[in-house]
């Protein structure tokens, strides 16, 4: 009887192991500056190189601070300065939610059927599979996406009413698709904005399609033509570091200023 109890003890902390071993993590691959991390978004703690970041873990940057994160040499997560995000969901559906800042998201390989990795803030939600994009998000404000490789659906993050909430195809009108050396900002103005809309015309489906293809065309139409994103990706990697060794903060007006180089 004993040794029968043993047997299913050792079997008991065998699973234990295993499913702790095969959890979903995002490993701290390097660090510049004060970069913090905490289970509940209420404890912060400094971070350390190697430390593993699981489910629900918050990650905030400082000013001239940056963190790069690992997920099994399938992506890397760069966040910049002055930014807040949660590792809201991992594993097969993968979401980091961007409170404020930017991130700098780097697919390696694509996805398995049936995977899904995407960065959320509350103007949109960017979906992903193998793809190298910047999400750069003005809290409360606007979100503005940068892909430098790949393609990046975006689809806004508007509140449907139960008329229209299961209807596939004004899902599909409330997004867009970002390419390869292209840009697009939306922001929390127009989705209130079509948020009104569509409580005015949820009751008449035909009306609120054609209503939700004109504003999609419209952002469709916003969608602008960077040469080399890649080279604005590493100018901008160069002013950090410049950043973090000189103390100087970065400003729009620096970033529209590499733009404008590279166009």
């Amino acid at each position: 009887m004993k040794r029968g109890w043993l047997y299913v003890m050792v079997s008991i902390a065998v699973v234990l192991i295993s499913s702790q071993a095969s959890k979903p993590v995002y490993e701290v691959d390097t660090y510049v500056g004060k970069v913090e991390y905490s289970s509940d978004g209420k404890i912060w703690k400094p971070i350390e190189v190697g430390m593993k970041l699981s489910q629900n873990a918050w990650i905030r940057t400082g000013q001239e601070s940056s963190v790069m994160i690992m997920y099994q040499n399938k992506r890397s997560l760069q966040i910049l300065q002055n930014t807040l995000i949660q590792l809201k969901s991992l594993g097969t559906k993968e979401t980091v939610a961007v409170k404020k800042g930017k991130v700098y998201l780097n697919v390696f390989t694509k996805l398995k059927q049936g995977e899904v990795v995407q960065v959320e803030n509350d103007v949109a939600v960017a979906a992903v599979r193998g793809t190298r994009f910047v999400i750069d998000y003005e809290e409360g404000k606007a979100s503005k996406c940068t892909v430098v490789e790949g393609t990046v659906t975006l689809t806004r993050q508007v509140k449907l009413p139960p008329q229209v909430e299961n209807d596939p195809e004004v899902k599909n009108l409330l997004t867009v698709q970002v390419k390869a050396n292209q840009e697009l900002t939306m922001t929390m103005a127009e989705n209130k904005a079509l948020e009104e809309m569509i409580q005015r015309s949820k009751n008449n489906l035909a009306a609120l399609k054609e209503a939700l293809s004109q504003s999609q065309r419209e952002t469709l139409s916003r969608i602008m033509a960077i040469k080399n994103a890649e080279r604005v990706l590493d100018e901008l990697r160069q002013y950090d570091e410049e950043n973090t060794s000189n103390g100087e903060d970065e400003t729009e007006e620096t970033v529209n200023k590499i733009k404008t180089k590279v166009k």
